[in-house]
């Protein structure tokens, strides 16, 4: 398996933590099941740290846009923290960092749910 991830709980939001690359949709079977989790249990403030993600596909597009939609639907929000790299270029170049809300950091993006 390429990715790894970790999963932390805060208070207004929940921390994903992804770690290695996400090449497949094999890759993303086991973090898709965990997000349908926590968005059936009404945990839907996602944050996703990006901080060890060294590659994305078009398969993680597709799990962040799906999340994207499904936290919204459920009255919450999808934010990242981490984003660099090749990772941040595909963000630049997709124009995805116009769609997400992106932090520098975890402290930040903790934050950003606690103030709404």
């Amino acid at each position: 398996m390429n990715l790894h991830f970790n999963i932390k709980s805060h208070t207004f939001s929940t921390i994903i933590s992804l770690k290695g690359k996400i090449m497949s949709d094999t890759d993303i079977e086991a973090l898709s099941m965990e997000i349908k989790k926590l968005i059936g249990d009404k945990k839907t403030n996602l944050i996703f740290n990006l901080t060890e993600l060294s590659y994305l596909n078009s398969s993680g597009i597709n799990l962040f846009m799906k999340t994207l939609t499904a936290s919204r639907i459920n009255n919450g929000d999808l934010i990242f923290y981490g984003v660099n790299g090749n990772v941040s270029n595909l963000f630049k170049i997709t124009k995805l960092s116009e769609i997400y809300t992106i932090y520098s950091s975890e402290n930040d993006a903790v934050n950003h749910f606690k103030n709404k």
